[in-house]
Formats: structure tokens, sequence, C-alpha cells
């Protein structure tokens, strides 16, 4: 039975170009994010510039209960994560966002935690408020290891029950330890180096990431044939490209 703020009307009849928005704002609904990703794969800095605020300004629900002192930041450090904690910001309202610890090598305890955390909020649950929704994939792409086994057990594991967002993050990055390995081979220093050259020689690292993004996102497609539904975005250390549309679209 409907709750007294949830409206049991039709869908069909609301038109179609405004079904999505009604159909959630007509209910009070939240949409349900879990993201992930390495340690220091930029997930706290796309949280803070998507909301526009610190990420310890963000309100923390644990088992429906508001905590009044959290540390989010420190969450990374192992012993004190908790994937299940809600994360809220004033300025998103409608969105939950749940933290996942830093994937690591070898972290078969926190795969496990997240396929769990998974299962419970799959789109087989009875309620729309417990259902995640979206799943973002931090992948920073200034670290020049591969994936990581980890990483790709998950990906192994994913159902298709909510869209997997991948984000690559610290495109400046990459491409600065790029132009210096080109540079380096060149046997030249910034101090020798032309603007002209350096900018032709920073055009050529920017070639060479984009060329391991789509290595990157060919390899990640192979891995979750499951989830028909797969994006890609990247950022860049200083700003996120994600806005209201993209989340619209997400």
């Amino acid at each position: 039975m409907a709750s007294e703020n949830e409206i049991d009307m039709p869908f069909s009849d609301v038109p179609s170009d405004e079904n999505d928005l009604w159909f959630w704002k007509s209910r009070f609904l939240e949409f349900r994010i879990l993201i992930l990703g390495r340690a220091n794969a930029g997930k706290t800095t796309i949280l803070e510039r998507l909301a526009g605020a610190s990420i310890n300004e963000a309100k923390v629900k644990r088992g429906g209960e508001l905590l009044a002192d959290h540390a989010i930041e420190g969450q990374s450090n192992r012993g004190m994560h908790n994937i299940d904690d809600e994360i809220r910001f004033q300025s998103l309202p409608g969105f939950v966002f749940h933290d996942s610890c830093g994937f690591e090598a070898g972290s078969l305890e926190e795969l496990s935690t997240v396929q769990q955390f998974l299962e419970h909020h799959s789109a087989e649950v009875d309620s729309l408020r417990k259902q995640l929704h979206a799943i973002w994939m931090c992948l920073p792409l200034d670290d020049s290891r591969e994936l990581l086994e980890t990483e790709k057990g998950f990906l192994a594991s994913l159902k298709g029950n909510a869209p997997l967002v991948v984000i690559f993050t610290k495109l400046d990055g990459a491409i600065g330890k790029a132009t210096r390995s080109i540079l380096d081979k060149l046997s030249l220093t910034g101090s020798t180096v032309g603007r002209t050259v350096k900018k032709d020689v920073r055009a050529k690292a920017g070639i060479q990431v984009g060329q391991h993004v789509k290595q990157y996102e060919e390899e990640l497609q192979q891995l979750s044939r499951s989830n028909s539904c797969i994006v890609f975005f990247t950022t860049t250390s200083m700003a996120v490209g994600l806005s209201e549309p993209s989340l619209e679209l997400i």
C-alpha cells in the first residue's frame, strides 16, 4: 500500500517527456548511488564538486539514525568504513550516496562487502527506496597500474541490475606524466625545451592518454558483458565533468 506521501497514480497518465521526473518527485523517492574505486581515485573530489560543498558538510545516516560526529574522509582508513552509511548533501536533494572503501590489490574482503551490498539493494528488493539505481566506478588515469584483480572480479560479478558509470579521473595528472616521460626519452629538460616543442610534446602525450582510455573502455566492456548499460566519463583533476544533465542521463 502506498504511504501518505506516495500518490498511487498510473504512470502512463503523465506526459511521456516528464514521466521519470514526475514519478520520483510525486513519491518523494531518492536516487541511490554507490561510488567506488581505489584509494585516492578522486571519489571525494567528485562528490564535493558535484555538491559544491565539502564532504564534511554532508549528513550521514547509519541504520536510519543521523550521525552527530562523522568523518567521511577518515573512512578510507580500514576499520572506520561502512558502505551502508547514507551520505546526503543539502545541495543535492533526492540523492543518496554510498562510499565504498578503496579497492586495493588482494582486497577480497572489500569485494565481498560490495557484492553483498549490491545483492541487498538489487532491483529484486520490494521497496524502491532501498534499490540501488547507479554505480559510479572511479579509475585514476595518473595511476600506471592496470586493472586490479579486485576490480576485474567486481566487474565480472555485475548482473546488470543498475547502470555502471565509469569515471576516468585525474586526466591532467596522466597527461603531465606522459609529457615528462616523452621529454625524458628525448633527453630534454624543462629549462631547455622551447614553448612550441613543449606544446607539441603535451599534445602527443594527450593522444597517448586518449589511446589508454580507449583500451580501458574495451577491457571494461568485455568484463561487464552482463551490464547492458555502461557509460564513460572523463574528468580532470581540477573540475568534474558531471553536471545536472549528466545526472538526468544516469
